[in-house]
Formats: structure tokens, C-alpha cells, sequence
């Protein structure tokens, strides 16, 4: 049985800002989150944030990145920001919504 895949309002946002190119290429790196949820590399400490428990796919030439985190118990991977990699851009965006939520 494989895994729900679900977009925080704001990762859904992140979604609809991409190009439909792009869009295309993330479609793709959901769809294999759904079989395969540990496919991306975990965060730890990125670019000077706590990102611990978070985990991210890159996408689309290296140049996008998808992060997101697993609920095992909920068999679902929760993405919380699609973004550039270019400047840690996506972690950043990541730490600023974790910080609103109290995390």
C-alpha cells in the first residue's frame, strides 16, 4: 500500500506559481513520493536553520526542491515548500512557515 501525498495550503501555492514546465516535473516527483517517500535527502540543519524530521527531492535540472516530511503512522508525506535551491531560497521559505506554526 502506498503513501497519500498531500500539499500544505502554501506548498500549494508554491505549486501553482511554477511554470506548467516545471509544474509537469514536480507532478512526477509526487507521484514517486507515493511509493517511494524516503527517495529525497533529510534536512538536519540547512543553511543555518533546524529543519530536522523534513526531507527534500530535488527536481527539474537540480534546480528546484521540493521539502516535505513523512507521517509513517498516517502513511502520508506532507510537502511544505516547492521552491529554487539557488541561495537556500526553499529552506528559508520552510523555517519561515515552521516558525508560524509554533515548530
Amino acid at each position: 500500500m502506498g503513501y497519500k501525498v498531500t500539499l500544505v495550503e502554501s506548498a500549494v501555492d508554491d505549486f501553482q506559481s511554477l511554470s506548467m514546465d516545471i509544474q509537469k516535473h514536480a507532478v512526477r516527483q509526487l507521484e514517486k513520493l507515493k511509493t517511494s517517500p524516503h527517495l529525497g535527502d533529510p534536512l538536519g540543519h540547512r543553511h543555518h536553520y533546524n529543519l530536522t524530521g523534513f526531507r527534500a527531492l530535488h527536481f527539474y535540472k537540480n534546480q528546484y526542491r521540493m521539502c516535505y516530511r513523512i507521517l509513517e503512522d498516517q502513511r502520508e508525506v506532507e510537502v511544505w515548500a516547492i521552491g529554487k535551491r539557488e541561495g537556500g531560497y526553499v529552506y528559508k521559505v520552510l523555517a519561515t512557515r515552521l516558525r508560524k506554526k509554533g515548530r
